[in-house]
């Protein structure tokens, strides 16, 4: 079981549930890929990817730049649309709808219901530059789940606390580091309460310093309990904090295990190649 920690080292707040202490209980599959193709310009990008993430695991994905793991994790909360197969999360396929004998695509109060559940964070920030933190992380429970200002005021607070930045709360991003706007963008995105969170390299823009902040927070959204998939280059991250680790190469999945068996053991060539390629990488740093 993994120990929950806040980004300050101290168990966090109760913005989010404990995760169950019954880890040996079934969990039923809460994100689904299955056969899922997309193409961007007649060049496939994903390849009849199938994936399965339960309720509460942690996955990351791993992989060279240009294999496909960003378009994965945007084909989940249809940032993009996947032109074959079907994404289902909670038990339902949200990437199409039936009409008749037609498959049509969702419609967009439908996109933007699933984006509520599903959070995504990227390695760019996009915070709004006038607005404070508190300020930044307000304003989707107010516009999407309609908060009055005061709820959405302690809202935002507890999140910021839970992240570590209580005190930065009436800063704007201008005045906070790097790690501390991927700090805010992760409270953001926690503020619509999703089911599911995505983080897409959120670390690859920050100085090297500044990393083990943002995976302090991460690390304690797993031991949340967390339903998460996590796209990094942060081997020894994945490895500690995953239940499962996916390698993808060319739009496929390659390899997918458990954390020791596909970065301590890893059994195709183009898994063994990659990570040797991330080992010399470090050792030059």
């Amino acid at each position: 079981m993994k120990a929950p920690v806040d980004a300050r080292g101290a168990d966090p707040p109760t913005a989010l549930s404990e995760r169950s202490q019954d880890e040996a209980a079934p969990k039923a599959p809460h994100v689904a890929l299955n056969g899922v193709w997309k193409s961007f310009k007649g060049t496939a990008v994903l390849r009849n990817v199938t994936l399965n993430v339960r309720s509460g695991e942690v996955v990351s994905i791993i992989g060279a730049s240009g294999s496909g793991k960003s378009t994965l994790l945007k084909c989940v909360n249809l940032l993009e649309l996947p032109d074959q197969g079907t994404v289902t999360i909670g038990g339902r396929i949200v990437n199409q709808r039936r009409r008749g004998g037609a498959v049509l695509p969702p419609r967009e109060r439908e996109l933007r219901a699933l984006r509520a559940k599903v959070g995504i964070v990227f390695q760019h920030f996009n915070l709004f530059p006038h607005m404070t933190a508190l300020a930044n992380v307000m304003e989707a429970p107010r516009a999407v789940l309609k908060m009055g200002r005061s709820e959405a005021a302690d809202w935002a607070r507890e999140l910021l606390s839970m992240v570590g930045l209580a005190d930065r709360a009436d800063y704007r991003p201008a005045a906070l580091s790097g790690g501390q706007q991927q700090r805010v963008a992760i409270a953001r995105a926690l503020a619509l309460k999703p089911e599911v969170m995505l983080f897409d390299e959120v670390t690859s823009a920050l100085d090297p310093e500044l990393v083990d902040e943002v995976l302090r927070v991460m690390r304690g959204l797993a031991g949340k309990g967390m339903t998460m998939l996590v796209v990094t280059h942060e081997i020894a991250f994945a490895e500690e904090v995953s239940e499962r680790v996916v390698f993808m190469d060319e739009g496929a999945i390659v390899e997918e295990g458990a954390p020791r068996d596909v970065i301590r053991n890893p059994q195709r060539a183009r898994t063994q190649a990659f990570l040797q390629r991330i080992i010399r990488a470090r050792a030059a740093l």
